[in-house]
């Protein structure tokens, strides 16, 4: 993708299939249709950036791919992004970047772990990023659009092509894209990035190492101790499960623990309570590796090892719903916007 390709056509469609089809057979694409990368196109993204264009980001493995902002301007138009997304992206590049953060063990395991992207800020409400009803489903821009360019600056700058450098054994739907903002205007706590130290209306970017989505129906009418067990429920210890948990809490339930008297810290502590499985139900050599990482307690196996390791976060729209994602090693940097 460093060198320009002329592609021709008779039409605006022919052209846009054509360059489809061989932006396709050189794999530089995630299945889909894509917007052609123009060089017009490209300088307007990088613009937008107010960053120079051969600046380097992040050096992406396992290709061990120089990422620099123009690399990124590419998959962003093509994913179909508006330009004023790029410092979003670029701040998950860098936060994806970070020595500590799993990407090379992301890009090749045969596990369909993917980037989970959480958005906080004013920025949610200026770009229209869905952090209400469908917030994990489609229908808006910003959601799909920027986690879509990750995707693809991961496959065209890290090189995590399937079955060349990805081996994930399934893949997931979840690869297309996972993005939401928390709902802080639902939320009767502190949002996420004040707990981590940044100011309301600072604008930030949070990448997790996630796994997986399960929604929780129900809780309805009852205590706040059979909600937070309920939910429980659906976070059992897994094997190798990593280093934290997500609840991505309904406005419903929130609203009802925070008029029960629950802080934030109390529900993190009775979900770590609650989310837990008798070692008998286990096979021994999978509680050798639970006890052996912490995660296990007088006769049962914990789903984290720490009760700060279970991540609460408000979101989605009215409804006895919440999602549990399994989440962890969170990095959140700052938007420059």
């Amino acid at each position: 993708m460093a060198k320009e390709t002329q592609v021709q056509g008779a039409s605006i469609t022919e052209l846009t299939l054509n360059a489809y089809e061989y932006a396709y057979e050189q794999g530089w694409t995630d299945g889909l249709p894509i917007i052609p990368p123009s060089e017009s196109l490209v300088q307007r993204f990088v613009a937008a950036s107010r960053r120079e264009a051969k600046e380097t980001i992040a050096v992406l493995p396992p290709r061990k791919g120089v990422t620099t902002v123009e690399v990124i301007a590419v998959n962003a138009v093509m994913s179909g992004c508006l330009p004023e997304y790029m410092p979003i992206i670029i701040a998950a590049v860098e936060a994806l970047s970070d020595a500590t953060f799993p990407l090379e063990l992301i890009q090749v395991t045969t596990n369909p772990m993917t980037p989970l992207l959480l958005l906080n800020g004013p920025i949610r409400n200026q770009l229209d990023i869905n952090y209400g009803a469908g917030c994990l489903g489609p229908g808006w821009r910003a959601n799909a659009t920027i986690g879509r360019a990750i995707r693809l600056i991961l496959i065209n700058g890290g090189g995590a092509l399937p079955g060349i450098y990805s081996k994930s054994s399934f893949g997931s739907p979840l690869r297309f894209a996972y993005v939401l903002g928390e709902n802080e205007e639902e939320n009767p706590w502190t949002s996420f990035h004040t707990d981590q130290g940044f100011e309301p209306d600072d604008n930030t970017v949070t990448v997790f190492r996630a796994t997986n989505y399960v929604n929780i129906s129900g809780g309805e009418g009852v205590g706040p101790d059979e909600i937070l067990r309920h939910i429980a429920t659906a976070m059992p210890p897994m094997y190798l499960g990593g280093e934290g948990a997500m609840l991505l809490l309904g406005v419903n339930h929130a609203q009802s623990l925070f008029e029960a008297g629950l802080s934030k810290q109390e529900i993190k502590q009775k979900l770590w309570e609650y989310s837990v499985v008798a070692e008998d139900h286990f096979a021994a050599d999978f509680v050798a590796t639970e006890r052996a990482a912490g995660r296990t307690g007088p006769g049962v196996v914990r789903r984290t090892r720490l009760a700060e390791q279970m991540y609460v976060v408000v979101a989605g729209g009215p409804g006895p719903q919440d999602v549990y994602i399994s989440a962890d090693m969170p990095q959140t940097r700052l938007i420059q916007a």
